[in-house]
């Protein structure tokens, strides 16, 4: 412990390149930015306590490099006014160097506050970047009627439609029903989803270009600099 120093993420930007460097498989211990994870990205920084207390059971250098600092504070909505609840979708395509599947990252807020994020490996192989994106916008435009939902069982009103944020123009054209439908089934399905909802008022999907997508941390390990940034946007200050 005593060699310990401080870092800012649990999980640098390098291990991204470390993925795709070689066949070896990455050490379980001595490289303690590495084996921490991609998970442990969210709760790090959406649940400060959970993330320090996990990550700190795979690398001692983790419970110490936050010690005595402020947890990130939670921006308050402000009252009077309808709840805006935005879902923001990003996909990072084929990241998986064994099964080449693709990563989903989302994120749910309400009036800026984040209340839902997804991490998760997709479940099958997409052939294309606006494949992985359609399936990563599928799951968060299903994450928010889960919302809508909850929401209206508790008889809380908010802003219709609910906006659903990607940062792939031609996946958004094609969520919008403008582009020519997909021959894959099982892309087309989640497509037509998307589309039939938008349709009803339901959703709007809308462009957020890549620089400013909060998702983006949810797929990959991001710099330092850059995360904080993300983090702003979402009221993680």
């Amino acid at each position: 412990m005593e060699s310990a120093h401080s870092v800012r993420t649990p999980i640098g930007a390098e291990c991204n390149e470390r993925h795709e460097a070689g066949d070896e498989k990455l050490p379980v211990s001595g490289g303690g930015n590495v084996v921490t994870g991609r998970r442990f990205q969210s709760l790090a920084h959406a649940r400060p306590d959970c993330g320090r207390l996990e990550a700190s059971q795979v690398d001692p250098q983790v419970s110490e490099r936050d010690e005595g600092a402020a947890a990130p504070n939670v921006r308050k909505p402000r009252n009077g006014r309808l709840l805006e609840v935005v879902a923001y979708s990003d996909a990072d395509f084929a990241v998986g160097k064994e099964d080449r599947k693709s990563v989903t990252g989302g994120l749910v807020t309400m009036d800026g506050m984040p209340v839902s994020w997804t991490c998760k490996k997709q479940g099958g192989v997409s052939l294309s970047t606006m494949e992985a994106e359609y399936t990563a916008a599928s799951v968060m435009a299903a994450e928010l009627l889960g919302v809508r939902g909850l929401l209206g069982g508790l008889d809380v009103k908010h802003v219709v439609p609910m906006t659903l944020r990607v940062d792939n123009q031609a996946a958004l054209k094609q969520l919008e029903g403008e582009g020519a439908s997909t021959k894959a089934k099982h892309i087309d399905v989640r497509i037509k989803f998307v589309g039939d909802y938008t349709k009803r008022g339901v959703l709007k999907p809308e462009y957020r270009e890549g620089e400013n997508m909060p998702a983006d941390w949810m797929t990959k390990a991001v710099e330092a600099p850059r995360l904080n940034s993300l983090r702003g946007i979402v009221g993680l200050q």
